[in-house]
């Protein structure tokens, strides 16, 4: 968002000539610079606001793209200042080069120097258009879209990410949807010793969406702590075999009231099924409903006291004094 925001400084020195700080150097990091270049592309009409050798003007690309060993003999300082009226008026672009040229430099010379003779200036203003917005024009909003092009999507991560719940239990989940936890599944992948089976039901082969979703122990608990909440309609059933799905499907059958109440309840629930697992495996405890209950409830207490008011607003209790 810091880089969006001052990308908006370069958009207003770019197009805004009344701006009192336009010719000052802005401090901007690096990235954000390279966005905003790649993101400009201008329309010459005087050409008295448009930078000859780096600004997209020609042929929508900038002379950098179509001659670099021309623009590599230009010096920074022009490069920075000279503007496409004053290069081109008397065709004076030329003394801007101050080092040789090798054949492909004298090659790429030639081609520049016939797409220029085609270059008519105007009377119109100058137009600078911002590629990632419809309306050509800079929005913040579309600056940051852009630096997250090709990013890959998280459908969970309101629901997680904004649910009341310790951030260890928020990583652990994040990693859960991923499939990244160390199941017997992903032990065997890599050669690992790992468990036969499921811990909890003992029938099947085990993976962190098995014991979060898919598991008999696992339903027979979420049913235990939805039903007091009149929500027992949610509980997962056979087909619901991945955790975020059946997450997005519970949390979209519940009253918008009980949503984020809903949410932290099941990042805790997944948590105490987690917890309880891993003491059977490490520590050669026994599945049982009775003892990851009573886990589960002094976990809530707990959060009660932290301060997780949605939980609190659910109806499972209030925090002890």
């Amino acid at each position: 968002m810091s880089w969006a925001l001052q990308i908006r400084w370069l958009w207003f020195q770019k197009t805004d000539s009344d701006r009192p700080w336009k010719g000052l150097e802005i401090p901007v990091h690096s990235n954000a610079r390279a966005l905003f270049d790649i993101s400009i592309v201008s329309q010459v009409g005087q050409g008295t606001n448009v930078l000859f050798w780096t600004d997209k003007w020609l042929f929508g690309c900038s002379l950098a793209e179509l001659a670099p060993s021309v623009v590599a003999a230009v010096p920074l300082k022009t490069k920075q200042q000279r503007t496409v009226a004053e290069a081109l008026l008397g065709r004076q672009w030329p003394t801007d080069i101050q080092s040789g040229l090798s054949l492909v430099g004298l090659y790429e010379y030639f081609q520049l120097w016939d797409a220029l003779l085609e270059v008519d200036l105007s009377e119109e203003n100058d137009q600078h258009i911002w590629r990632f917005d419809n309306s050509g024009l800079f929005s913040t909003k579309s600056a940051y879209r852009a630096f997250h092009i090709g990013a890959t999507t998280f459908e969970p991560w309101r629901r997680l990410w904004k649910a009341w719940a310790p951030a260890k239990c928020k990583v652990f989940l994040w990693l859960a949807i991923w499939n990244k936890c160390w199941t017997a599944d992903r032990l065997a992948k890599r050669g690992l010793p790992n468990a036969a089976s499921c811990v909890f039901c003992d029938q099947t082969d085990e993976d962190i969406q098995h014991i979060l979703t898919d598991c008999v122990f696992a339903r027979e608990f979420w049913y235990k702590i939805l039903e007091p909440v009149g929500l027992a309609a949610s509980t997962p059933g056979q087909e619901d075999q991945i955790f975020a799905e059946w997450w997005r499907k519970a949390r979209k059958r519940a009253d918008k009231l009980k949503r984020k109440g809903l949410n932290s309840l099941i990042i805790l629930g997944a948590w105490s099924l987690w917890k309880h697992r891993n003491r059977c495996v490490f520590e050669g405890g026994q599945p049982c409903i009775q003892v990851i209950m009573q886990e589960f409830n002094n976990e809530k207490q707990l959060w009660h006291l932290a301060g997780a008011k949605s939980l609190q607003e659910l109806g499972l209790g209030e925090a002890p004094n």
